[in-house]
């Protein structure tokens, strides 16, 4: 308080040096330092790699599990309206990426840039069955629903129609305080922070150094993945930036520093609610187990 008095009263020149002079502290930084990360081991590959927050997302598999039961408790739905709502599962195939870390950090497989530049090739998402879309009428669009008459033949409609009942049934296991979505929202955040973390930056400046080396002029490899010359067919030219992306990566070992950088933002997350995030873990097995038990024989 005696210094706010001394400052008081002063003439404005020596108000702005006093100030200067530590009159009026800087206010303190309310951006969190960049997690540590320890040793960066060297990865050529990203496909195979585990990120924290999977154990707090559903897995292939039981997406797939998932998937089978909301068709059949929808099914089982619309049948006591008298409808028949004739879907099958779509057939499981590797289409795009075959796992969260595989494309993350950007083009790494060699052998399918060769041919396929930036593109899936047999795994083009384009080349994925459609879901059967069958002529079911108005009012079996009322009870798939929800939106329209409340009453259909006799029997009323479910809230959300049967794609809510279905919700509401394989959900009922999990407590109406959490949410499932929090490792996904996590998962999202974690990247757009790994992306400006200095060290990623640094490892950026490097690959696109190098990538400079090869006459593609690129900050970063995300850039380069995204360049909207290489939509299509893959050109020789595609082919040739996405080897050189590739062999730019293994030089300066860009998805070790990437991957290890946002595996300890998503750590510390995990840390600052560690209870939360058991809880979602502990609700995503139940909802297995209930969608498991809806497909059983």
């Amino acid at each position: 308080m005696a210094l706010k008095r001394r400052c008081t009263g002063v003439g404005t020149a020596l108000v702005v040096l006093l100030a200067l002079a530590g009159c009026a502290a800087p206010a303190a930084s309310t951006e969190p330092a960049e997690p540590t990360i320890g040793t960066v081991p060297q990865l050529l590959e990203s496909v195979a790699l585990r990120l924290p927050v999977a154990d707090y997302l559903p897995s292939r598999e039981q997406n797939e599990r998932l998937t089978r039961a909301n068709l059949a408790l929808i099914q089982r739905c619309m049948n006591r309206f008298g409808i028949t709502y004739d879907v099958k599962p779509v057939p499981r195939g590797d289409y795009g990426p075959i796992s969260l870390t595989d494309r993350r950090y950007g083009i790494t497989d060699a052998s399918l840039a060769r041919t396929a530049g930036y593109g899936f090739g047999p795994r083009d998402p384009a080349l994925q069955p459609a879901p059967d879309r069958p002529s079911i009428g108005a009012d079996g669009q009322t009870v798939l629903s929800g939106q329209g008459r409340s009453i259909v033949n006799g029997l009323a409609v479910p809230a959300g129609g049967c794609v809510g009942e279905a919700d509401r049934a394989l959900n009922a296991s999990v407590p109406a305080a959490t949410d499932l979505r929090e490792g996904q929202t996590m998962q999202l955040r974690s990247f757009e922070e790994s992306k400006t973390d200095s060290r990623v930056r640094k490892v950026f400046t490097a690959w696109s150094a190098c990538m400079s080396e090869s006459g593609y002029h690129y900050a970063d490899p995300l850039a380069a993945a995204g360049d909207p010359a290489f939509k299509g067919p893959p050109s020789p030219t595609q082919i040739s930036v996405a080897l050189a992306d590739i062999a730019c990566k293994a030089r300066t070992n860009v998805i070790g520093v990437w991957f290890t950088v946002e595996s300890a933002y998503q750590r510390r997350a995990i840390a600052a609610d560690s209870r939360g995030f058991a809880n979602i873990r502990a609700a995503v097995a139940a909802r297995d187990s209930a969608a498991a038990k809806v497909i059983s024989p």
